[in-house]
């Protein structure tokens, strides 16, 4: 182990310590710093109000991470899975343990991450999810997961990235370990999308010292093979301006989401959306936010951003850059976020699975 993966593993084992402690007088790392504001976001900045649902969240320790698929809002809530029918508003709260979740669209098969497992997940029965296979893998802290096309894979954190291949019975590990990727501090967080040949990765990269960060694309095929390894694209430069406690397992401040050909980064670095056309690895101008971003999602069109404490969503015009702001009233600690024409789901660390109409 390299003397930088040993001082985030070192800092984060620290902060796994202090969140397993329930009393408020648990100790929190003493790296708190106030996130400095992006001055120079635009000032056509529009507002817009969503409509909260009548239905309250029935997760017990609030939820890291949320998808939509299939008419449904799936929540990963640590101890437990919260679902949403988006029309009719029925919750369910199922006993399967989750800090991570992701799908995959090619198949509809639905991927959780927990501690040192995997499953998927058949939701023929939406409101009612069950495992259908589980796999062991050793996870470092602030790991993420994907799929797409028939591949999973996971980012690691400050342990190896793993890609898996799956059938409707059985998860298996297709790569343990991707050097160029491993090399690094840590690898915090993965986007996967489908190509005609299998997958492509995007790793968001620690590239040493927790102050400088890249995205790393790996192609795959659909037997969950590297086939190229482009070099790695930098994002700018800056430390953690907050105390690793108020991230959870699956959220690191280094996501991203796809759309048109390029890749979307809510970094915290620089209190912005950092874009990166997929065709040239090169940077473009980036989108200001003006608040430390957390995590990142796209109806298709249009793309949303959540902040790191707030009650407001900005959605951003990718075309023209606008930035346009929905005030969301009880929002607390919003870790993920996922977005339909209709819809907008939050995962927030107080309030579970929060749920909107646009």
């Amino acid at each position: 182990m390299n003397s930088l993966k040993f001082f985030l593993l070192s800092t984060i084992t620290v902060f796994a310590i202090s969140c397993e402690t329930d009393s408020p007088n648990a100790k929190t790392l003493d790296t708190e710093i106030n996130a400095v504001e992006d001055v120079s976001v635009s000032e056509n900045i529009l507002k817009a109000d969503a409509t909260p649902q009548s239905s309250s969240s029935l997760a017990s320790n609030g939820c890291s991470n949320v998808i939509i698929f299939n008419g449904h809002a799936y929540a990963a809530c640590g101890r437990e899975i919260e679902v949403i029918a988006l029309r009719s508003k029925e919750r369910s709260l199922i006993n399967i343990p989750a800090d991570d979740i992701t799908v995959d669209r090619s198949t509809g098969t639905i991927f959780i991450q927990s501690q040192n497992s995997i499953s998927s997940l058949n939701t023929s029965n939406p409101l009612q999810p069950i495992v259908t296979a589980t796999t062991s893998t050793p996870f470092g802290l602030f790991s993420g997961i994907a799929a797409a096309n028939g591949v999973v894979v996971t980012s690691g954190g400050t342990s190896n990235t793993r890609v898996f291949t799956y059938t409707s019975r059985s998860i298996r590990t297709a790569r343990n370990g991707i050097s160029v990727v491993d090399n690094r501090t840590g690898s915090p967080d993965v986007t996967v999308v489908p190509t005609s040949n299998g997958a492509r990765a995007f790793y968001s990269q620690d590239l040493g010292s927790v102050r400088n960060w890249g995205i790393q694309i790996v192609d795959l095929n659909t037997n969950g093979a590297v086939t190229a390894t482009p070099r790695v694209t930098t994002l700018s430069p800056g430390p953690l301006r907050n105390s690793f406690n108020l991230f959870t397992p699956a959220n690191f401040p280094v996501e991203s989401e796809f759309l048109n050909n390029k890749l979307y980064v809510a970094h915290f670095a620089s209190n912005s959306v950092e874009v990166i056309n997929t065709n040239t690895r090169n940077t473009e101008p980036s989108i200001p936010l003006g608040f430390t971003p957390v995590n990142i999602s796209t109806d298709g069109t249009s793309l949303f951003v959540i902040g790191l404490n707030g009650n407001t969503v900005r959605m951003i015009n990718p075309r023209n850059k606008n930035v346009s702001t929905i005030s969301i009233d009880n929002l607390q600690q919003p870790r993920g976020i996922a977005v339909t024409n209709q819809y907008i789901a939050i995962a927030d660390r107080s309030q579970g699975l929060v749920l909107f109409k646009r």
